[in-house]
């Protein structure tokens, strides 16, 4: 195999883009780099294992990083990012009330991604496209702030750009998410919404600047929890985790990022192994699993101005739950409390549900 396959196969191993979409990002960005340069890093390019520990090879220059699978970079881009990987899994809540899920059912928020040196674009299951922008818009109740702090939204014909109203520069584009998915998310938020008796949008009382919440909210804890430099390069590689039922992530501290997901498919080390890629893993990352995950006591925002330099990705799957647990007693309920939201949603999208 060529290396050039090599190249395609391993990053759309990491985004879960089509090999039509990863071949023609990487035919532009990896041309521009200089021969000598990418000749250097051929070998590691092609190798098919990485050693343990799972860390990355401090040779492979930042360049070739950038050329063939970019990182945010800008400190706002990056906070939108952790964001929206934490809204991902309160997405997937949302997801397990549907009328028709079931614990032991797929619950995909995102199909794929594809990482851009200035952006990122996300392609959500159409499902899951009222869940997560009920999640991410930033709604005040009783003195607090849910959502990411200063999300704003632009619409296009056939996308939908998240970006930051503080941070213009800092845009997530939701590919396919056109005018049929924005009306049935609104009608889903405004059914969530009113079933909380009170409380505003921030993003329709103040669309064009900060609203007070918002800017009290940053200043006492910051827009994302946890290590956002993991959170964010996990998010640009979340295709590794697309054989997942559903996945749920949680920082403890400003240090440590993990993530759990039921079942034994994929097995740890298989996940590990992608984001350790010496060419394509997260830059400045120990990747590792945990039989014993603890969740932090608090949430706290990193106070630092970067993101912090020591960093632990860490993996670990559960059991399925069974068809007879408590669980599944208790998401009836839930489910039958979510009827209306997602009736609403229905009858908005009507049978267009199978296009975003």
């Amino acid at each position: 195999m060529s290396w050039q396959k090599v190249l395609v196969n391993r990053r759309c191993a990491l985004t879960g883009e089509s090999h039509e979409t990863a071949t023609a990002a990487l035919r532009s960005s990896v041309s521009a780099l200089p021969t000598a340069q990418l000749a250097r890093h051929r070998a590691l390019v092609t190798k098919q294992q990485v050693p343990s520990p799972f860390n990355l090879d401090p040779e492979v220059s930042l360049t070739v990083r950038t050329a063939v699978l970019p990182d945010a970079i800008a400190r706002p881009q990056i906070d939108l990012e952790a964001g929206l990987m934490e809204a991902i899994t309160r997405a997937v809540h949302h997801l397990h009330t549907h009328p028709e899920a079931s614990l032991t059912r797929p619950a995909e928020v995102i199909r794929s991604v594809t990482p851009l040196p200035d952006r990122l674009q996300l392609h959500v299951h159409p499902v899951a496209v009222a869940p997560l922008l009920y999640e991410t818009l930033p709604f005040a109740f009783q003195e607090t702030v849910s959502g990411i702090e200063g999300l704003r939204i632009r619409s296009h014909r056939r996308s939908t750009e998240l970006f930051l109203v503080d941070a213009p520069d800092a845009r997530v584009e939701l590919v396919g998410v056109g005018r049929a998915a924005r009306c049935a998310a609104e009608a889903y938020q405004a059914v969530r919404n009113r079933d909380t008796d009170s409380g505003v949008s921030l993003a329709d009382v103040t669309p064009d600047r900060l609203s007070r919440e918002e800017t009290l909210s940053l200043e006492s804890s910051g827009r994302a929890f946890g290590p956002v430099g993991l959170a964010s390069g996990l998010l640009r590689r979340i295709g590794v985790l697309c054989q997942t039922l559903w996945i749920q992530t949680w920082p403890t501290g400003c240090t440590h990022f993990n993530v759990e997901w039921p079942g034994d498919t994929p097995r740890r080390p298989q996940v590990g192994l992608a984001p350790a890629d010496p060419v394509f893993g997260i830059r400045g990352a120990t990747i590792g699993t945990a039989p014993d995950l603890t969740f932090p006591n608090t949430h706290l925002g990193c106070s630092h101005g970067d993101p912090c330099a020591t960093q632990h990705l860490r993996f670990r799957f559960t059991d399925l739950p069974s068809e007879d647990s408590s669980s599944h007693t208790a998401l009836a309920g839930f489910k039958a409390g979510a009827r209306p939201a997602w009736d609403a949603w229905r009858e908005t999208f009507g049978d267009s549900s199978g296009e975003a």
